[in-house]
């Protein structure tokens, strides 16, 4: 498998966590921030559409779940991890049940974006939840 096949499918999944972020940083609806939403590298189109939208009709399942298999408060996490966590649970839950691929995707998502320690503390929760 060539590498070029898989990055449309990690810029789109970078995608969503940029929008869902845009999204809980200023309080706007998904269509809001698709107004002004610029993505110049080729993506998955139709991964980035069926994340977003099952996000968004699955929110509270996702939340809930997470609530429910971890024992910790996830109030004091910054909100771009918060992103990455349920965004990759919602991919799992929906879309992709293959969980090395899910948990593999979204931690080198977070050791480009987030904290140095994010990355560990991602895998414990997706290990604990998927």
């Amino acid at each position: 498998m060539s590498e070029k096949k898989h990055k449309p499918q990690l810029i789109a999944r970078e995608s969503a966590i940029k929008i869902l972020y845009q999204m809980l940083m200023n309080n706007i609806t998904l269509k809001e921030v698709m107004l002004g939403f610029v993505e110049k590298r080729p993506y998955d189109e139709s991964l980035l559409n069926s994340l977003l939208d099952e996000y968004i009709n699955n929110k509270d399942k996702i939340i809930n779940l997470l609530n429910k298999k971890n024992d910790i408060s996830f109030d004091s996490i910054p909100i771009l991890d918060l992103c990455i966590i349920q965004l990759s649970v919602c991919e799992y839950l929906y879309i992709n049940k293959t969980k090395n691929i899910i948990i593999n995707e979204y931690i080198n998502i977070a050791k480009k974006y987030s904290s140095p320690k994010m990355y560990t503390f991602l895998n414990k929760i997706l290990d604990t939840t998927l």
